[in-house]
């Protein structure tokens, strides 16, 4: 569950950034917005190549024998 908690804040940081990029008017603040909006998409990524690495290990092991 936390990881769809997490998911949620960096897409919605990721939409803060693009809104602050788009209404900014200096290039301090367009840098920061577009910065937190790469962010929120490299973050999103990584957390669906985590999940997906995840459940590939967990298959590729098999049943697990008793010991």
């Amino acid at each position: 569950m936390s990881h769809w908690i997490m998911g949620i804040m960096a897409g919605l940081m990721g939409l803060v950034g693009l809104f602050m990029a788009g209404a900014a008017r200096d290039g301090g603040i367009l840098f920061f917005g577009l910065a937190l909006a790469l962010f929120g998409v490299l973050f999103s990524w990584w957390m669906i190549k985590t999940a997906y690495d995840e459940a590939e290990g967990s298959s590729a092991r098999g049943p697990r024998e008793p010991v």
